[in-house]
């Protein structure tokens, strides 16, 4: 048996890591009254710990309001973590030229502008995260001009090269965000994304907005432009079907906690957690013969600002006992680079795709 706790996955470093997130918080306060008195906090992200590896994209999933996209904007300090540490392997801070280690929680706020040229995000609505008031080549321009490296025509050469990486055309650089469609909208943001030259960018559901056919031609996208720019991506998403096409790892999410993370290919077909067996029934089967076997998972998802004692899932587990109600469970390496925090893991047989 290997030995619990967060410590193991961390030991998973191999000097291969970009980032390492470790016993990330992130509570929102409760206020009420003419005085806002902080009368609780919803836990968003509760005590939720992972890494991500050069080059591989780690798939973020679990039900709406699970934390995912909340952990995804702590990571860049869009949101301002409650408590845990951020581990990233930075370019800019390093003095000599060799990546440096850093903790983002640390930096000030110069710093952290600097780390931003690392750490790019595209946004999950691509009509909201455009101004409509700025054409195509402002937008993209905009984060060199922020960083001071905006160079007149030599910055425009540089959009249209960008421009045309994302399936856009030279053409377009004069026009607005309300004369394009949906998915291109989606690739404007991509490419504003990548203006900076990131080593990680956080996809925060990029293609839950798009059409099916669309969100094919976006995750190829993705796909192709992670070989050319030798990305990381940390990939929110609640389609399972969609991150097993694009994921390298996935870690699902309930309730603020990691309750599983696994390569996709394991996790997809060997889940140890009931929750993700629940979610991977619920996957749609392209075979019109094949008897659906769905496990419908009793009551509600649990209140972040009241969640239960024990696992937090054991109100809607059918394998939950008495240790399930008292005890949270720690999370394990059961398997080779597949971790689990369920307290009956090793006992229990559970069906995948």
């Amino acid at each position: 048996m290997v030995a619990p706790t967060q410590t193991k996955m961390e030991e998973k470093k191999n000097g291969n890591n970009l980032l390492e997130v470790k016993g990330l918080k992130k509570f929102f306060p409760i206020q009420k009254g003419l005085l806002k008195r902080t009368v609780g906090h919803v836990k968003a992200v509760d005590d939720v710990s992972f890494f991500v590896r050069h080059g591989e994209t780690l798939g973020l999933v679990g039900e709406s309001g699970c934390g995912k996209s909340t952990a995804g904007r702590s990571i860049i300090r869009l949101y301002e973590p409650t408590e845990g540490q951020i581990l990233f392997e930075s370019r800019t801070l390093s003095a000599d030229g060799n990546p440096k280690l850093v903790n983002l929680l640390d930096l000030n706020a110069a710093e952290m502008k600097q780390i931003r040229k690392e750490i790019s995000m595209v946004f999950q609505d691509p009509i909201n995260s455009l101004n409509p008031r700025m054409t195509v080549s402002d937008i993209v321009a905009e984060p060199m001009q922020i960083h001071g490296l905006y160079m007149g025509r030599e910055t425009e050469e540089i959009i249209v090269r960008l421009l045309e990486r994302v399936g856009l055309r030279p053409d377009h650089l004069r026009r607005y965000p309300h004369e394009f469609s949906g998915g291109q909208r989606q690739r404007i943001g991509i490419a504003r994304a990548l203006s900076l030259n990131p080593s990680l960018v956080i996809c925060d559901e990029p293609v839950s907005a798009l059409d099916v056919s669309i969100q094919a031609q976006t995750l190829n996208l993705l796909q192709d432009l992670q070989k050319d720019f030798n990305l990381s991506y940390i990939f929110v998403a609640h389609d399972l079907s969609v991150v097993e096409h694009i994921s390298d790892r996935v870690a699902v999410m309930y309730v603020g906690k990691i309750a599983e993370i696994a390569t996709a290919e394991e996790l997809y077909s060997r889940p140890l957690h009931p929750y993700t067996e629940a979610l991977l029934s619920s996957v749609p089967k392209p075979d019109p013969l094949y008897q659906s076997k769905r496990i419908v998972m009793q009551g509600d998802v649990a209140d972040p600002s009241n969640p239960p004692s024990g696992c937090y899932f054991h109100p809607r587990c059918r394998y939950a006992e008495e240790v399930c109600k008292l005890k949270t469970p720690e999370i394990r390496e059961l398997r080779p680079d597949h971790f689990v925090a369920c307290h009956r893991a090793e006992e229990l047989t559970l069906e995948g795709i």
